[in-house]
């Protein structure tokens, strides 16, 4: 379990700060990529993998890849890094025609979730498919690690505690699937999987992703 760095000086003067909860992901070594990955499947058979470097600076600010692989009846499937729909960055997926669609989005309250230019996405053409029963998406992730600013305060994921992320997935496919601002429904399930980052850290991560 991570906690924010506000959180954690007074869960530490509790003894609570080092506590561990079981992970929920295992670790996943994906051929196509060569990238190594925290993977978690979800009830419905959708899944969810992060990939990071193997050296994190002090200031926690470094480049993640999101890998989300969802049958091809999921109407759409997103991601929150932070762990919660709110105040964090979203990655809402699905998939568009022959191609599969990847939008940045943040939530200040419980309707649609807007545009969210923080934190970027590029999506990686090699690992990116879809086919008769399963769309992919593997993305580059600038701003997913650190989120916030001077007034609320910054949050940050730090690898060497287990993180608890978010997912959420709809059955009705978005409103328009070709824009990238589209509003969707309500979501049909979530779930607040624990992650284990020690065993998705990758020797080499940037010139992997660069070959991507």
């Amino acid at each position: 379990m991570h906690l924010p760095r506000g959180i954690a000086g007074v869960a530490g003067f509790l003894g609570l700060a080092t506590r561990q909860f079981e992970a929920d992901s295992a670790v996943y070594e994906d051929s196509a990529t060569g990238l190594k990955f925290a993977s978690y499947t979800s009830d419905r058979h959708v899944i969810f993998r992060v990939a990071i470097p193997d050296v994190i600076p002090t200031t926690l600010t470094f480049d993640t890849v999101l890998q989300i692989v969802s049958p091809i009846e999921v109407g759409w499937a997103g991601f929150a890094w932070g762990g919660s729909m709110t105040y964090n960055p979203l990655a809402i997926t699905w998939a568009n025609g022959t191609n599969v669609a990847l939008s940045s989005r943040i939530a200040y309250g419980y309707y649609t979730p807007p545009v969210y230019e923080e934190a970027k996405y590029t999506v990686l053409k090699t690992g990116t498919h879809l086919n008769a029963t399963h769309w992919q998406v593997t993305a580059l992730c600038k701003g997913c690690s650190r989120w916030g600013d001077e007034d609320m305060g910054f949050t940050e994921i730090d690898p060497q505690y287990h993180t608890t992320f978010g997912f959420a997935y709809g059955n009705t496919p978005v409103d328009t699937p070709s824009s990238y601002s589209t509003s969707f429904g309500i979501h049909d399930s979530i779930g607040h999987p624990i992650f284990d980052l020690e065993v998705a850290k990758n020797a080499g991560f940037e010139a992997k992703v660069a070959a991507l």
